[in-house]
């Protein structure tokens, strides 16, 4: 397979460079949360790897993955209220929200929590609850939810207090600290969830 490559062109010339030929600091990184949304949302071959890693799935196992919140790539953002989370439909049977977060404003698990609240509730009057679709918030954070308990990468399910029976498996946050990659266990480094963090958190080519 032929490298990626950039063109810069001219009327007099047109130049060539290879991805392995790129230097020096990347003008914006991955943690801008609309690069990170335009990226999902143009290549869908990224979507599914980054929720694969996040899901510990095989490539296989991923038949679909349909984003529900498009927005249109290149409009002028200036708007406090607008949400850059991406929400998308996994196998037609699983409401995934992703959404990077630099700036710790203190508030992380209420938001998490109506994030995944929202994307939980979704049946229509007359709908079986039995139907109700798996409802999952992926939170990407470039700083420590617990600086008391730092982990690389934790996954929290509405549990019994006593005995640790899971209520419902249809319900689950995860947080990744892109702060803490060393603290990354062997299952993470297992399905790559080290190299995507360390994507996300380049500064140079």
């Amino acid at each position: 397979m032929n490298a990626p490559h950039f063109n810069t062109s001219s009327k007099s010339n047109q130049i060539i460079i290879t991805l392995d030929q790129v230097t020096g600091p990347v003008q914006i990184p991955m943690t801008n949360d609309y690069l990170f949304r335009a990226l999902l949302q143009k290549n869908n071959h990224v979507l599914k790897g980054l929720i694969c890693s996040l899901l510990h799935l095989k490539p296989e196992e991923v038949i679909s993955v349909t984003i529900l919140n498009p927005i249109v790539l290149g409009d002028y953002i200036d708007n406090k209220d607008f949400v850059l989370d991406i929400r998308c439909l996994l196998n037609d049977n699983t409401i995934i929200n992703l959404e990077m977060q630099v700036v710790n404003q203190h508030n992380w698990p209420e938001r998490s929590l109506s994030y995944l609240c929202r994307s939980f509730d979704h049946l229509q009057s007359g709908d079986d609850y039995i139907h109700v679709k798996t409802a999952i918030q992926i939170g990407i954070l470039d700083f420590t939810l617990f600086p008391d308990a730092p982990e690389f990468y934790a996954t929290y399910m509405m549990t019994n207090i006593k005995n640790h029976q899971i209520y419902s498996s249809k319900l689950r946050l995860s947080v990744l600290d892109l702060t803490h990659i060393d603290l990354a266990t062997k299952e993470d480094r297992l399905f790559h969830i080290d190299y995507w963090a360390s994507l996300f958190k380049a500064t140079t080519w």
